[in-house]
């Protein structure tokens, strides 16, 4: 195997400081460099890949690097933007593109002009396969590092397992059939590798995840705060069983995992996780790594590893404002603005509309801009170095999430009047009133989507539970007929293509 140079000094394990802990690599190697310290590992052209993944605190450092993959790295912008947002949030009908900006492909995204060249699909395959090498580069080597503690080596083994089995989900949600790679390969074995098959995906990742639990903590340290944990893997598994009992897959076996993974979770509240009592404070970056279960990890100061999102979804605001900020913003209005669908679908004296979206601002010149946009995630008195460096964590999964989907699962197996307290608790937090424990289940899988939609809007959850309904269908042709656009959709069109350039190497055909 072809090595190439590592650059690594000591660097404490922090989650919150997953900006100081950089891996980037390709297929077959992975080039690291970390913050200084006190004390080079060795000296830095005698670093390669054989001599590197040796010791306890090189699989230490290395694991950090599996989750920095998720990060924002400048202009990329990172799973929070990528997956989150474009992929998912600008596909749904939560967003409405108004004009083109020729440099940003959020336009095809949303009217669902996107094809094989679109680069942001590019960068989904590429940053997805990225963490999945850190991770296969961990696991064929672990074994054979020597470890103080063997409950170490298999968190941290159970961690990377964690992580690629995520990659490959949301993979699989981007894609459908793309190749599982399981071990480094050359550029050659990787072009050589097909697609599988959608149910083999789902084989691997639950297994993966299914094998992980036992080895992971149920809770971190303060210095380890953002790790996985259980309850992350529950909820991991949680999401991946119900979004398998649906479309494409609908696999019904699927259901019950995913009632006992859930539930899991849930009987870990107040011990594991914890439930806020105040919507607003779920998007508080003083509140990171305290109410949600998975989360990106983000810090500011100059590091490259700030969140990119809030910048992207909102203005930069006037001066007088107290949300401006001189770093500026991607937010244009007129281009991509959240839909008035959204905004209607909020019920009178929902606590969560002003927490999620506002319709107008005060521009620098002092006019108002009558435009819609998300505000869930910009904080108040920020200061940042660039419109990269915003330190607010990204939640993957939240346990309101965990809730809505364990009510969700309970309605299915016909156990409504169960389900109604769950979904209840969500609407009360939110200032609303308490749906009948009396309801039928068809009303009440209404009022769940319903809820799902505004509880999440801005998190990239809306449009994978449109594709796993098998709604999106008819409710997008729907939005799109509304706005007098001229494009329908099929369910072809939930997957997105693989990219050309995979297309070159690997010759990957376009089917679902």
């Amino acid at each position: 195997m072809k090595t190439t140079t590592i650059n690594i000094s000591r660097s404490p394990f922090n989650m919150k400081n997953l900006g100081k802990v950089l891996i980037f690599g390709a297929l077959t190697f992975g080039t690291i460099s970390c913050s200084r310290e006190d004390l080079m590992l060795e000296p830095e052209n005698n670093i390669t890949q054989t001599s590197f993944y040796t010791t306890e605190l090189q699989i230490q450092q290395a694991v950090s690097g599996v989750y920095s993959a998720m990060i924002n790295a400048s202009s990329r912008g990172g799973y929070d933007v990528n997956f989150y947002l474009l992929a998912s949030e600008v596909r749904s009908n939560n967003y409405t593109a108004l004009s083109q900006n020729g440099n940003r492909d959020y336009y095809a995204i949303n009217r669902f002009q996107d094809n094989s060249t679109t680069e942001e699909m590019e960068v989904l395959w590429e940053d997805a396969y990225q963490m999945v090498t850190y991770a296969n580069n961990i696991l064929v080597r672990i074994d054979n590092v020597p470890f103080a503690s063997e409950a170490t080596k298999e968190q941290y083994r159970s961690e990377t397992r964690f992580l690629r089995a995520y990659a490959y989900f949301e993979l699989m949600r981007s894609f459908g059939k793309v190749p599982l790679i399981e071990k480094p390969v050359s550029p050659t074995e990787a072009a050589a590798i097909p697609r599988t098959d959608l149910a083999t995906l789902y084989n691997f990742v639950t297994s993966e995840l299914e094998a992980s639990v036992a080895g992971l903590k149920n809770i971190h340290d303060a210095a380890n705060k953002g790790r996985i944990t259980k309850s992350a893997a529950h909820a991991m598994l949680g999401r991946i069983y119900l979004t398998g009992s649906g479309y494409p897959l609908n696999n019904s076996s699927y259901v019950a995992k995913a009632k006992d993974h859930l539930f899991a979770v849930i009987q870990g509240e107040g011990q594991y996780v914890t439930w806020s009592p105040n919507y607003a404070d779920l998007f508080k970056s003083t509140n990171d790594n305290k109410y949600h279960i998975f989360e990106i990890q983000h810090i500011s100061g100059g590091l490259s590893q700030g969140s990119y999102l809030p910048s992207y979804v909102s203005p930069n605001f006037g001066t007088a404002d107290p949300l401006y900020n001189p770093q500026g913003s991607l937010f244009t209005s007129g281009e991509l603005g959240v839909s008035q669908s959204l905004i209607n679908s909020y019920e009178a004296g929902d606590l969560r509309k002003a927490v999620t979206v506002k319709t107008q601002f005060i521009a620098q010149n002092g006019l108002v801009d009558n435009a819609n946009y998300f505000i869930k995630f910009r904080e108040p008195g920020k200061v940042i170095t660039n419109r990269y460096d915003w330190p607010i964590n990204f939640p993957i999964i939240r346990y309101e999430d965990v809730l809505l989907m364990y009510a969700e699962v309970l309605n299915t197996q016909g156990s409504t009047s169960t389900a109604v307290p769950y979904l209840n608790r969500i609407r009360q937090r939110a200032g609303l009133a308490a749906v009948s424990t009396s309801i039928s289940a068809a009303d009440f899988t209404t009022a769940l989507r319903k809820e799902r939609r505004v509880e999440f809007a801005g998190e990239g959850i809306y449009w994978h539970d449109l594709v796993r309904w098998n709604t999106g269908v008819a409710v997008i042709n729907q939005a799109a007929a509304v706005l007098n656009y001229n494009f329908t959709i099929t369910t072809n069109d939930y997957l997105y293509q693989v990219p050309l350039s995979q297309i070159q190497i690997a010759g990957y055909d376009q089917n679902p």
